[in-house]
Formats: C-alpha cells, sequence, structure tokens
C-alpha cells in the first residue's frame, strides 16, 4: 500500500522536498554511523556495585563502577544501568574482577564518568585477589586517590567529578536509621513483573535500613562527613547475618563495617559517588580497607 501522505506531511520524514531519497538515506547512514563510532570497547576492574535499585524507567537495576585499565592515564568509569540480576550466573561478575564489554556515553546522564553498557558484549577476566598486602589492587587505585572528601565536592562544583576514592581522617560512628520496610506502589509493581530472562529470580527486598558513615575528611576547613552507604556487599551481609545473629545483626554490621574495616590496623579509603538527580549529595559506594603496610 502507497503512502498517500505527501513527503512533506509524512510523520516519519519531514524532509524537505528538494532533498532527494539519495541525499536523505545518505544523511540517515551518516548519522547512524556517527552514532555507532560513539561506542567503544572497554575493559575495567570493578571496584564498587551497589545494591539494585528500583527505576520506573529501567525496572531493577545496578550502578557498578570501576577503573578503566584500557585508557592512560587510568580514570574512573560509572555503568548505568545493568540489569544484574538478569544476567546469567556465568555472567555475574564479582568486585575486584577485570570485565570488558561494549559501552557509550550515557545520554540521559551527563556526569562525564557515565556510560551505558551493552552486556550482550561482556566478557569477565581475572579476580584481583588480596595476595602481599592488596598489593595488585592498591597498584591500581593509589595512582587514583585525592586528598579529601571535600576535595572531591570542590571538584564536582567545577567540573562535574561524581567519582573517587580518598582516605578519610576520622571514622567515628556507622549510624543506622530505619526505614520504610516495604517499596511504594509504583515500585511495587516493578518488582512484581517477572523477569524474561531470569523467570526463577525472587523479587527485590527493600532492606528496612539506611546505613551510613559519619566521618571527617582530611581537609582542614572539613566540617565532617554522613553519608549513606549503598554497597551491596552491605545489604547482603544484613540479608545473610539476621537469621544467624537476630537481634545483634546490627551490632555485628557495626563492628565489621566500622571497628574492623575502618580500624586502626586498615589503610581505610572509601569509594564515593554522587547522584544524577543530585550531584551535590555524594555517597559511599564501597570501603577500599588493605592492611596498613
Amino acid at each position: 500500500m502507497r503512502c498517500s501522505l505527501s513527503r512533506r506531511q509524512c510523520p516519519l520524514t519531514r524532509v524537505p522536498e528538494s532533498v532527494t531519497a539519495f541525499q536523505w538515506g545518505l544523511a540517515a547512514m551518516t548519522d547512524m554511523v556517527s552514532f555507532l563510532s560513539m561506542r567503544e570497547s572497554i575493559e575495567l576492574l570493578v571496584t564498587v556495585k551497589a545494591y539494585p535499585n528500583i527505576s520506573q524507567k529501567y525496572g531493577e537495576v545496578v550502578c557498578v563502577a570501576g577503573v578503566r585499565t584500557d585508557v592512560q592515564p587510568r580514570r574512573w568509569v560509572r555503568l548505568f544501568p545493568i540489569a544484574y540480576r538478569d544476567l546469567g550466573f556465568s555472567e555475574r561478575f564479582k568486585k575486584y574482577q577485570y570485565i570488558s564489554l561494549d559501552a557509550e556515553p550515557h545520554s540521559g546522564d551527563a556526569r562525564p564518568e557515565s556510560m551505558r553498557p551493552n552486556t550482550n558484549s561482556l566478557n569477565l577476566g581475572n579476580l584481583v585477589d588480596t595476595r602481599k598486602g592488596w598489593a595488585v589492587r592498591r597498584s591500581i587505585i593509589e595512582p587514583l586517590t585525592i586528598d579529601s572528601m571535600c576535595e572531591l565536592q570542590r571538584r564536582q562544583a567545577m567540573d562535574g567529578t561524581s567519582l573517587g576514592v580518598f582516605r578519610p581522617a576520622e571514622v567515628s560512628e556507622f549510624t543506622v536509621e530505619t526505614v520504610e520496610a516495604d517499596w511504594d506502589p509504583d515500585k511495587q509493581a516493578v518488582v512484581d513483573q517477572p523477569s524474561l530472562l531470569m523467570p526463577t529470580k525472587n523479587g527485590l527486598e527493600r532492606i528496612p535500613f539506611r546505613f551510613r558513615y559519619r566521618y571527617r575528611c582530611s581537609d582542614p576547613r572539613c566540617r565532617g562527613h554522613h553519608q549513606s552507604i549503598i554497597d551491596w556487599e552491605l545489604s547482603q551481609a544484613y540479608r545473610d547475618w539476621r537469621g544467624r545473629y537476630g537481634n545483634q545483626v546490627l551490632e555485628m554490621l557495626r563492628h565489621k563495617w566500622l571497628d574492623e574495616m575502618c580500624g586502626e590496623k586498615k589503610d581505610t579509603a572509601f569509594f564515593v559517588g554522587n547522584q544524577h538527580q543530585h550531584p551535590d549529595a555524594f555517597l559511599v559506594l564501597g570501603v577500599f580497607w588493605p592492611p596498613k603496610a
């Protein structure tokens, strides 16, 4: 059937009549090539993996960040969205594992480190272990370490920097705040949708607590920071330990994440990142806690 609309009327084209079909096709092809040229194959060491969140646009998603090891100088990269629990079990990468995949600049996220991943191209590499005082991990993280959280906030205001790692000067508290145990109705509707890729996947549990660090960074003018911790490892520890420790589970989490990971025998650093909608609000994405040399 031939379309009865003229080229000027057609909502799919609206191409000026002076442009030939060949010219229009060539322009469309050029645009497509330009779009595809933004995609690149990248390699990184995964350093943080946030607990899954519910997005009305993307469904259940995870934010992953790490250090690109395919470029010099090495730099941070954020991969979003990743439907981690929809990945096959053999594709579920771990923290401190090398991965490679295709990614492109994220058109919906202006943060300079953010890229949209194509998980169909995902390849898993080696895990980096903790031998010799976390020597290999240190060699990758140390060159990117900055002086303080306050410095990162200044960089964010200047150039949009949204990821970083630094050593806190003093971590005084691991605070716990009770939050709503259930998802709101809109998010619950997303949680209830069955997964086509992993139909046996359980619905995502909402953690009924907000965990935060209260600390002071090394900036002489620092007034202190009190930031949420969204590391998947912490939320999963709560889920795993509550059956074992019962009413003592929060105290056991505090002991692990404060007394041990931020203890005097550890060379502690915080991985932090900000929120897309609230760029001046930073979260603790994970903890780097090798032994002190």
